[in-house]
C-alpha cells in the first residue's frame, strides 16, 4: 500500500496523505485502511456467506452466486467515523486520525435487496459478521459485527462488494466480499463477510454500542453514528507551505453522506469573507466533488480555510464539535501559508 501514513501496524490502520484528497478516485493501494482486529489469513476466507433470516430457509451465498446477479458500480467516499479526531480539543481517546481517514472510491457489487428479496415481517435489522475477531472488554473474544436497518435495503444503498476500481476486492480492504453502506461512516462497512443474520429486535453488539454519540450537543445522548457529515479538504497548497504572494490557487475536494455538495467557499481572512470555489461534481450524489479557487494573497502568513455546504443545508462548523469518542469531527479545514514577495 503505497505512500500511506501508518497509525498502527497490528491491526493495520493507515491514512491517505491529504495531498491525494483532491477528489480523484483512489485505487486500493492508495486508499486508507481501518481495522479493529488483525486481518484474517487468506486461507480462512472461503468466499461464502451464511444467510440466516427468521421465517426463511437458511442458505449459503458464494462469490459465484453474486457474480450471477446484476451488479452496480457506485462512486462515493469511504470515511472513518474517527476522521479528524486529532483536531478535537480537549483530546479524546482513540486513533489520532488527521484528515487522511477517507478515500473517494469506485466499487462494484450487488445490492443486498437483489440478493435477499422481500424479508418477512418483523425482521428489522440485518447483523453482518466479518471473519476478523479479537478481544474486547467486557465481552471477551468477538467477531467484528455491525447491524443495518432493513429500511436500507429498500432504498438500494446496501451492497455486497466484490470489486474496486476494476479489480477484485483485495484482502486489505475486506475481500473477497465486503458489506458497504455508501453515505454512512465506514464502521458499518463490514470486511470479510461470513454471515448475515436477520433479527427481530435491535442488535446490541460491542461495536454497535461503541459507535454512538456521547456528550455531543448536536445529537441526542447515545444516538447512533450514521450519515457522513459534510466535509471539505484543502489538498493544495499543503499546511506550512511557502507560496508566492499574488495569485494563489487553492484546490481540494468535498463530500457529504446526506446530500450532494452544493457549495464550497474559501477564506484567507479568518472567515471574515468567503469566496465561492468552482466545483466539478463527480459521477453520483455521494461522490467527491473537486473544487478550486483562485484569489489574491499578500505577503506574510495566512490561514486559508475551506467550508462546504450540502444540498440539505448542512455546513461545516468553524469550531470542532466535541464528543467523548471524537466521532464525525467535520470542522472547517485550514492550512497555514507563508506568502513570500
Amino acid at each position: 500500500m503505497s505512500g500511506l501514513e501508518y497509525l498502527s501496524q497490528d491491526p493495520t490502520n493507515a491514512a491517505v496523505p491529504v495531498s491525494l484528497l483532491d477528489g480523484r478516485l483512489l485505487s486500493q493501494e492508495r486508499a486508507y485502511v481501518r481495522n479493529s482486529f488483525i486481518a484474517p489469513s487468506p486461507e480462512a476466507l472461503t468466499g461464502k456467506i451464511d444467510v440466516v433470516i427468521p421465517g426463511l430457509p437458511s442458505r449459503t451465498i458464494t462469490t459465484e452466486d453474486l457474480d450471477a446477479l446484476p451488479s452496480v458500480e457506485i462512486d462515493f467516499v469511504l470515511e472513518c467515523a474517527g476522521n479528524g479526531r486529532s483536531l478535537i480539543r480537549p483530546v479524546v481517546d482513540g486513533l489520532a486520525w488527521g484528515l487522511g481517514g477517507a478515500s473517494p472510491v469506485r466499487v462494484r457489487g450487488v445490492r443486498l435487496s437483489d440478493l435477499l428479496g422481500d424479508l418477512p415481517d418483523g425482521v428489522i435489522e440485518l447483523v453482518v459478521t466479518g471473519a476478523d475477531k479479537g478481544e474486547v472488554h467486557p465481552e471477551g473474544e468477538v467477531n467484528y459485527q455491525f447491524s443495518v436497518p432493513t429500511t436500507r435495503l429498500a432504498d438500494g444503498s446496501a451492497l455486497l462488494v466484490t470489486g474496486w476500481g476494476g479489480e477484485p476486492l483485495g484482502l486489505e480492504h475486506g475481500g473477497p466480499i465486503r458489506f458497504m453502506l455508501p453515505g454512512d461512516y465506514a464502521m458499518r462497512s463490514v470486511k470479510w463477510v461470513i454471515r448475515i443474520e436477520g433479527v427481530t429486535r435491535p442488535f446490541a453488539g460491542h461495536f454497535v454500542d461503541r459507535y454512538r454519540y456521547l456528550a455531543d450537543e448536536r445529537h441526542d445522548e447515545g444516538a447512533p453514528v450514521g450519515a457522513i457529515q459534510v466535509r471539505s479538504v484543502i489538498a493544495a497548497p499543503a499546511d506550512g507551505e511557502t507560496v508566492r504572494a499574488g495569485k494563489l490557487v487553492l484546490a481540494g475536494s468535498a463530500w457529504s453522506g446526506t446530500a450532494p455538495v452544493a457549495e464550497v467557499c474559501v477564506s484567507i481572512d479568518h472567515g471574515e469573507t468567503w469566496v465561492p470555489a468552482e466545483l466539478k461534481p463527480g459521477s453520483g450524489p455521494l461522490s467527491a466533488v473537486r473544487w478550486h479557487c483562485e484569489l489574491e494573497i499578500g505577503p506574510g502568513r495566512h490561514i486559508a480555510m475551506a467550508r462546504a455546504t450540502d444540498g440539505s443545508g448542512n455546513t461545516q462548523p468553524m469550531q470542532a464539535p466535541w464528543n467523548a469518542m471524537g466521532y464525525a469531527n467535520n470542522v472547517v479545514h485550514q492550512v497555514e501559508l507563508d506568502a513570500q514577495p
